[in-house]
């Protein structure tokens, strides 16, 4: 996977079937979730859907949870989708407890995200 460096921040990502698959590196506190914010806003991610794959997350505060809502709803709006993927146990758990699956389309992985970005029925509810 081709690899970004926003303020020092790690992030590896790439296009397929016109989605950016984005995995960050590390815990996602304000400052990652800001740098992660920068990469899929720029020119680099030109793709319609969004794929966030957590394998390699092992928390997310919650600015980054509010960034996931935001992006989701926005991307909604445009027609678009964002799918996460690759939770861990403990973001698993914190998503779970912010009742975030009612929101938030989730995948067990890339290709379970991308079957779901690709096909027309709503995801289902874990």
């Amino acid at each position: 996977m081709p690899e970004a460096r926003i303020s020092s921040h790690r992030f590896h990502y790439h296009l397929v079937d016109g989605c950016a698959v984005i995995r960050p590196e590390g815990a996602c506190n304000e400052a990652r979730t800001e740098a992660l914010a920068k990469l899929v806003n720029s020119p680099l991610l030109d793709a319609k859907h969004l794929i966030l794959d957590l394998s390699h997350t092992d928390y997310v505060e919650s600015p980054g949870f509010r960034w996931i809502v935001r992006q989701v709803r926005k991307l909604e709006t445009d027609g678009r989708k964002l799918v996460v993927t690759g939770m861990l146990a403990p973001v698993d758990r914190a998503f779970k407890l912010l009742k975030l699956e009612n929101l938030v389309p989730v995948a067990k992985d890339v290709t379970e995200a991308l079957d779901t970005i690709h096909s027309k029925k709503v995801p289902a509810v874990a």
